[in-house]
This record gives C-alpha cells, sequence and structure tokens, in this order.
C-alpha cells in the first residue's frame, strides 16, 4: 500500500475522520500509513509527522508491546486488548481490537480500533480510593456499611404500614436460609436497607458483606472485580482476589443486576450453578460459599423483555423474591419517616425543629414520591438547612423548590402494584410468597391520622374524577395510578 493511499480514497479517510475512536494502519515493516483524526488528538501528532515513521520510533514500542507490531507479524487479531504506552510525556491506556490486513500491493500490514480509557482508568481508582476512605475498608474489600460502621438491621426500616410490615416478615424470613433473594423496588425505597439488614438477621452476620452497584462498573471491569485477576492478564493488572472470594462465608449484594451486561450474566449464572469462580487470566478454580441478594428497580417482566436480564439467570437469582413498596403505597408511614429524619439532622445541625407545619403535612400527603423514602429524606435535610435557629417548625418555603414544580405535573405510575405482574412468563401471584389479598387489604382501623388520610385520598379523587366528567381511565393517568388501582380505591371508598 503506497503510504497516499488514503489522500486518493476522500471518502473513507472521512469515514475513519468522523469516528470517535483511534484507528490505525501500518505495513508488515511497522510504518504508519494512517491514523484518523481521533488518533491525532490522542496522541499529538499530525498524520503528516507520523507517515513513513514506525510504530517504535513514535511510540518506542516494539513487537512484545504494540498490538499493531504483534498482528502484522502473526496475523492473528486481538480483541478487547488492553495496553498502555507513552507518547509525548503522557500516559496513555487503550482498549483495542487489532487485524491483520491485506494491502494492495499483496503485502500484509494491520489496522487496530482503539478506545482511550486513560481518565476512566483514574476516575475509577479515584472511586475506589474515596471509598476506601469513606468506608474505612481494609485491603480491597469495598464493604458496604451502615450507621457508625455498622450494617443496617430491621430496626431501622421505618415503618408502621400493613405492607411494609409484611414486607419485613418475609425478609426476615427469608434471611434464615441461604437461598438466593431478588429484591425488586422502584429507586429510594431501601433495598439496600433491606439486603443489609437480611444479612444482619442471618446466620453469616459475622461474616463479610460487600455490596456492589452493576450499573456503576464499565463491562471491561465488572468481570475482573467480581471473579478476580492474576498478575499480567492485562498491564497494569495486579493479583487481586474477587469480591465472590472475598465474600465467601458472607453475603454479596449485586445491586441493579439488570445492568450488568448479558455477557457476564451468563458467566455470573455459571458461578452460581457450579459454586466456584475461575479468576481472569487463571485456570484455578476456587471455591465460594457465598449467599447471593441482588436487586431490579424494573419489573422483572419488562427487564427480560428488553433483554436487560437473562430469563435462566433471573429464575436462579430469585429464588425468594421480595417486592418493596413504595412511599406512594404507604403514606401514611410519611409522618413517622418525616420526624426520625428531623430528630436525625436536629442532632447533626444542631437545631431544635419540633414539627412541620400543616401545610407541609398537606404537601407531603399530596405529592407523589417518585424519589420515594430517599427523596423525603433529601427534602427534610434541604428543609433543616433553611429553617432559621430561632424556628421551630418546618414551613413550605423551607422547601426544595423543584417540589412544588413537580406537583404541578403528573406523575407516572409510582408503584409496584401487584396487578403489573411481578412474575415474567406466569400470572400466578402465589409465586411472589404475599398473598395478593395482603398486600392490597384494608387499612387498620381509624384514628385520627389515618382518617385524615383517608379522607384526603377521597376527596382528591373526587375531585380529579369530576373534573375528568367521571373518565376513570383519564383520572387514573393523572393520579399517577393504574386504571385497576382507582377503580379498587373508588370501591374502598364507596363511590361510583
Amino acid at each position: 500500500m503506497e503510504k497516499d493511499f488514503f489522500k486518493t480514497h476522500d471518502t473513507l479517510r472521512e469515514i475513519f475522520d468522523h469516528l470517535s475512536d483511534a484507528v490505525y494502519f501500518i505495513d508488515d515493516r511497522g510504518v504508519m500509513l494512517f491514523m484518523n483524526q481521533a488518533a491525532e488528538k490522542l496522541d499529538g501528532y499530525s498524520l503528516e509527522e507520523a507517515e513513513g515513521h514506525t510504530v517504535s520510533e513514535l511510540y518506542g514500542l516494539d513487537t512484545d508491546q504494540s498490538p499493531l507490531l504483534t498482528v502484522a507479524a502473526g496475523r492473528k487479531p486481538l480483541h478487547d486488548h488492553t495496553f498502555r504506552y507513552y507518547v509525548n510525556n503522557r500516559e496513555v491506556y487503550q482498549i483495542c481490537n487489532t487485524f491483520p490486513i491485506e494491502l494492495p500491493d499483496g503485502t500484509w500490514g494491520a489496522f487496530s480500533i482503539q478506545k482511550d480509557v486513560t481518565k476512566l482508568k483514574a476516575t475509577i481508582e479515584k472511586n475506589i480510593e474515596l471509598q476506601k476512605q469513606l468506608f474505612g475498608y481494609q485491603e480491597d474489600i469495598p464493604e458496604k456499611s451502615g450507621k457508625e460502621g455498622k450494617l443496617y438491621t430491621f430496626n431501622d426500616i421505618i415503618g408502621e404500614h400493613p405492607v411494609l410490615k409484611e414486607c419485613k416478615n418475609l425478609a426476615y424470613n427469608a434471611a434464615q436460609s441461604d437461598s438466593p433473594i431478588f429484591l425488586c423496588g422502584l429507586t429510594g425505597t431501601g433495598k439496600e436497607l433491606f439486603a443489609q439488614s437480611i444479612h444482619s438477621a442471618s446466620n453469616r452476620k459475622d461474616a463479610t458483606f460487600l455490596a456492589i452497584n452493576c450499573a456503576a462498573i464499565p463491562e471491561t471491569l465488572l468481570e475482573g472485580l467480581l471473579f478476580g485477576t492474576v498478575k499480567g492478564v492485562y498491564t497494569g493488572a495486579t493479583e487481586r482476589k474477587g469480591l465472590f472470594e472475598q465474600a465467601s462465608g458472607g453475603t454479596l449484594f449485586l445491586d441493579e443486576i439488570n445492568s450488568m451486561p448479558l455477557s457476564s450474566q451468563a458467566k455470573l449464572l455459571r458461578v452460581l450453578e457450579e459454586k466456584y469462580v475461575t479468576p481472569l487470566g487463571s485456570n484455578e478454580k476456587i471455591k465460594i460459599d457465598t449467599r447471593i441478594i441482588s436487586s431490579c428497580n424494573v419489573f422483572p417482566r419488562e427487564a427480560i423483555q428488553k433483554q436487560q436480564i437473562r430469563e435462566d439467570l433471573f429464575y436462579r437469582l430469585a429464588v425468594i423474591n421480595i417486592l418493596i413498596p413504595s412511599l406512594l403505597e404507604r403514606k401514611s408511614d410519611i409522618f413517622l419517616l418525616a420526624h426520625h429524619f428531623i430528630s436525625l439532622y436536629n442532632v447533626r445541625y444542631k437545631k431544635k425543629i419540633l414539627a412541620m407545619e400543616d401545610e407541609v403535612t398537606t404537601f407531603f400527603l399530596d405529592y407523589p414520591w417518585p424519589g420515594n423514602v430517599r427523596q423525603l429524606k433529601y427534602c427534610i435535610e434541604c428543609a433543616m438547612n433553611l429553617v432559621n435557629d430561632d424556628e421551630m417548625t418546618i414551613k413550605e418555603k423551607h422547601l426544595p423548590f423543584y417540589l412544588k414544580e413537580e406537583s404541578t405535573n403528573t406523575h407516572p405510575t409510582n408503584t409496584f402494584s401487584l396487578d403489573q405482574n411481578f412474575y415474567p412468563l406466569d400470572d400466578d401471584i402465589e409465586k411472589i410468597n404475599i398473598p395478593k389479598s395482603k398486600f392490597l387489604k384494608q387499612e387498620p382501623e381509624e384514628n385520627s391520622l389515618l382518617g385524615t388520610i383517608r379522607q384526603k385520598e377521597k376527596e382528591t379523587i373526587v375531585q380529579t374524577l369530576t373534573k375528568n366528567q367521571g373518565n376513570v381511565s383519564k383520572s387514573a393517568r393523572e393520579l399517577g395510578l393504574s386504571r385497576q388501582t382507582l377503580v379498587y380505591r373508588m370501591k374502598k371508598f364507596g363511590l361510583k
């Protein structure tokens, strides 16, 4: 291939220049034939400066170090290969796919498509270091802890609503076995709080509890983090135990399992079935005894249909499954939670807040809480920061400004209602281990607090139905409920 081949093929060069990844072509002598604009920007060389020079001259790499030279010499491709090099006084980390190519003159060369992960690597290392400092990690164990370095227990789960009580009872019973547990709940409902509480109530409570958010770890690093690595499996890799091995004898919590790549899910399924892990770069099989708790913030049926979760993996993980209710489903707990958070922040911020004004209470009952308990907590924290030292109540003016803005808009259904079919392929509600009658049963006998809540709910439904001239579907959308749920509430209040 002549060195000006790409200059005479403007369309081809333009295509490569539009790619965000760096692209390189070399001949059989290792001479640079072409590099796209992304490569120029990354390395600090222009194409004109690099043309005619070898990879060794430009980057100081030999055949064993350069994927381009390795593939050009051996004519075998390299897939997802990680390597590093130094250029213009800076270190660069790349993940590349490199292939042999026959050039127009009959000789062989190589081309490579490379993704720069230098900043990503630095960010991950920084986050790991911050996590070690924040949670007091020992060695390389990212152990999640609750209050004062201790794991949460069921006593830390606040609420008296029957739905939440049933959920806690089920979780406590599940803690007594070693079967995998699948937690399903919206963002902010307390899935990790439940996971820690289950571990604390189990016979593994004195062993390690580890947690990993599957959505926060890049695919290229996830398997090494889970299964471990050996030194030299890729450039810069050290011998490190995976989370499965670190948590052996204890519990591993896989948060947002629906964000894990399907290829990694297949390997996870094998680990669960065979009870051993093989570190990356090793042939050694390490026996493990790790209790798995996983979570998902969307319905499993939806996740499977969208190919976010393998169906066979779901059934393996969901031996015991627990549906965590949203705050919208247990609004009577808002007062307990709010006063708990007020007490918490009174100590932290040296305040003397005694209560919330009636306008705040009414607003909290009307608001749909899309962020659930976590959002309520941050809402109270915001208000406590805005209250003056001489004030003793939280007023509406102290609430975050976005709450008022959001409350004027229609919110989607903020509930994992059982009528939405929790199971992916079967509508038999008994399989969820919570009878539907218990999930939808009446409130306890009314007292002044619950009576106020029920009356306010009834008035809101009547007003919405009147506004929409009795159109149930339209009213349900405005209320953020499913049609079936609204019909149930209408029957409960004797509305026709």
